[in-house]
Order: structure tokens, then sequence, then C-alpha cells
């Protein structure tokens, strides 16, 4: 068999890495994008009860990885010559007229894929940093799904460091779809207290036929659980539970919610636009009682529209949107059944889902694009308490997506030029540069 003339290079071996273009090969103390619109602004008024920030006009100062300041357009140019006039050097962005937004937070990801309900050549592949960053995401959260067994949790968790040292940010479920859940310790409370990037536990499978049909007392014990590590951990602790099509829906959720005294805040539905009207109408009354609900965002590919639809319907009806957020289950397969519980059809969603939603909801229905992104930005940071994520402030993580104003996609950005810039001309950065592992090609 002919051998690949590739070769594999060490990652830590800076000499057979991929050189990015001038000007960004260089270190620069300091970005500053110019020119655009900002979103995600956190609302200091107080006066909506939404995660929604009314846009502004601001130049951004990023240092360090976090956002230094948000600078009135008149004081920006004083501003960088001040800079180099210093020992420190600055690289303005123009991104003038276009929208400038958190970097979006997908809370559902099988980031070491998952499927597999067609036999082991059914499993879908591991994500890609490269889709990942076209998707819009700077932050995901792993999880696993059906498969448990030879998918692992230290896999996840392997996974989600290598993501994070490529310039994401991650974190991840710990257990699965069944019951007893499987964990990286021993016990739920041991993850999410001694494992930083545990959040909760999920996605654990109610009203499936994949799942293992825990009982209200199994139910319990793990909310326990949850809540208690939470509090011990300054984590919400959490459930992730994944909601099938049953007729059972979330039934005994609401008994734990009658029966004991554990907050609604530790229940975390997902798929609960995806599954039909009943399952809607749950979602309904779920949000109605306080309760948080993940949308799992429609697939282009299979024409879906049911959560762009039940996003219309939940506005038109004034329900409290920031209890909703939108994910991708990226790299989750989608199969579909017939009435006799057979295999019918297969496929695999994508990290691109989330801003295609946002796209959709703006660019068709009409709506405000700060309304648009809070389900994937400020709603899942506020509930999870995901420290500088979700909003773009001073002190924030500098996690920014630029996207067109025409169309609402990323937008490749190019460096603002002078005397003093390293570089003679500039180059701009499009998705044909980055190669499958998210690295820039020559």
């Amino acid at each position: 068999m002919a051998q690949s003339s590739q070769q594999y290079h060490p990652i830590h071996d800076a000499s057979t890495r991929l050189q990015l273009p001038s000007p960004f090969n260089e270190s620069y103390s300091m970005i500053v994008l110019t020119g655009g619109k900002v979103y995600g602004l956190p609302n200091s008024t107080n006066t909506t009860p939404e995660n929604v920030c009314t846009p502004q006009r601001k130049d951004v100062v990023i240092a360090a990885g976090k956002i230094l300041a948000m600078m009135d357009p008149s004081k920006t140019v004083s501003f960088i010559d001040s800079i180099r006039h210093s020992e420190l050097t600055i690289l303005p962005i123009s991104v003038e007229d276009q929208l400038i937004i958190p970097g979006l937070i997908d809370v559902h990801v099988h980031a070491i894929g998952g499927g597999g309900e067609q036999g082991p050549y059914s499993r879908t592949p591991e994500s890609r940093l490269s889709e990942l960053i076209r998707g819009g995401l700077t932050t995901v959260v792993g999880i696993l799904g059906t498969d448990g067994v030879t998918r692992s949790l230290s896999s996840l968790l392997q996974k989600t460091k290598g993501l994070e040292r490529e310039g994401l940010t991650t974190w991840m479920w710990t257990g699965s779809y069944r019951i007893p859940i499987v964990t990286l310790t021993g016990s739920l409370q041991q993850d999410l207290l001694l494992i930083d990037k545990v959040i909760g536990a999920g996605e654990l499978a109610l009203s499936d036929h994949r799942s293992s049909w825990p009982s209200k007392s199994d139910l319990v014990q793990l909310l326990s659980d949850a809540r208690v590590a939470g509090m011990l951990s300054g984590k919400l602790g959490v459930i992730h539970f994944h909601l099938g099509s049953a007729p059972t829906k979330i039934d005994l959720l609401w008994q734990i919610l009658n029966e004991t005294t554990i907050p609604i805040q530790h229940m975390y539905l997902t798929h609960m636009s995806s599954r039909g009207d009943d399952l809607i109408e749950e979602a309904r009354k779920w949000i109605k009682a306080g309760g948080m609900c993940d949308f799992t965002a429609d697939v282009n590919i299979i024409n879906e529209n049911a959560t762009v639809n039940t996003l219309n319907k939940f506005r038109a009806e004034k329900l409290p949107l920031k209890q909703i957020t939108v994910s991708s289950d990226a790299y989750g397969s989608f199969p579909k059944y017939d009435s006799s519980g057979r295999l019918a059809s297969y496929g695999m969603s994508l990290p691109d889902t989330i801003l295609r939603t946002i796209q959709t909801l703006v660019l068709k229905y009409s709506w405000p694009v700060e309304e648009a992104i809070q389900f994937s930005t400020s709603n899942p940071a506020t509930y999870l308490n995901l420290t500088g994520k979700g909003f773009l402030a001073e002190g924030y993580d500098a996690d920014i997506v630029v996207l067109n104003q025409t169309d609402l996609t990323p937008f490749p950005t190019s460096p603002q030029y002078s005397p003093q810039s390293p570089a003679s001309s500039p180059r701009t950065l499009h998705d044909d540069d980055l190669n499958d592992n998210g690295d820039l090609m020559d």
C-alpha cells in the first residue's frame, strides 16, 4: 500500500506550523476594532427584563484577550496615536458599518462525535475547529449522547482541552443518556466539585425510546446531588435533560417540582421545540413556571422550521425569551424513525445552524439583531453563570464575531494600514484561508 506523503508534525513544534499572513503574524499589545455597531453591551438601566441590549456605535479596544475599553469613536484616533508614540504596539482593524456581536455560545456540541444508531459505521465524526469558528462559535459545551460506552468522558475532556488550546472556551457535561450516569470520578458531585470544566450532567434522556426510563426517585437523587455540588463549587449545578416524543413528556419533572423543594433552575430541558406540538406546549408551561428551555436549531438540509416557528410564536405571546437558549446539537446524529420504530433516515447537524437561525429571524422575520442573538449569547451566559461571556463590555472576554450588515455572514477583517504598520499591503482573511484544522493555509 502506498504511503501518504503527508507527515504528522507535533503541534508544539512552531517551526512546522503554517504561518499567519502579515500583519497577523506579529504580536500586538492592543487590537482596536473601529467603525462597527456594537450589539451586546450590558443593559445597565434595567428597563427590560430581557437580556437584550441596545446597539451602540463604539470602537472596541482589546488587550490580553479581554475587552479593555468600549471607546467613543471620536476619541479613537487620538488614542491610537498616543499608543504609537509609546513602546506598545497596536493593530487597528476597520469593520466600518458592520455588526459586532458577542461570540456565540453553543451549550450542546457532540465534540467527539455521536450517533451510532445504525451500527458502528454510523458513528459521526469529531468536531472540527474550522467548522466551529465558521459558525461564529467562541464557547462550546461538549456532551455525550446515546453512546456512553464507546464514547468516553475522558476523551471528551481531552477534546475540550484541545479546543481551548486552539482559542475557544470550553466546558462539558458529565453523564450521557442513561441511568446510572457515567462520570469521570465515580460520582456526579465529585465531577462538579473537582473538575472545573464540568458544569452539570447531561444529556439525560427522558421520554425517549433510547432512554433508560429513570424513576422519579432516580431523578430526585441526581437533582439533589447537582444542587448541593453546585452550591459547594460555585456553579449552577444543573441536569441537562434530553426530551423525546413519548407521551410521558416531562411528567416526572412536574411531579418533582410539585412534591419536592428542588428549584426549577436545576432542570434544563433540551430539544423542546423539535418533538411535536405536545412538547412545545410543555415548553410554554415550563417557561411560564420560570424554567429554562433549550431549542435545537433547525437543520436546513431537511427543511426544518420548528424552532424558528416556535420562537416567533413565543415572541408574539410575549413569553420571557430570556428563558430560552438555542443550541446546534452539532456532530450528533438526527435519526428519523417510522411508526414501527425502525430507523428511516440518518443525518448529522453542523455548528453553523445557530448562526443560520439568527440570520433567518433577522432577515426573514424582521427580528431586531439584539433580540435574535440573545438565545446563544446573553441567555446561556446568564443562566449558566459563564463569567465573562455573552456580552461585550469592559473586562469581558474578547469573544467577538463581526457580521456583514447585509446578510449577517461572518465579515472578513482587514487591518488599517499606516506608515508604522509592519506590512506594505493588507490581506483580508476568508473562510477559504482555513484548513480543516482551523489553521491558515499558504
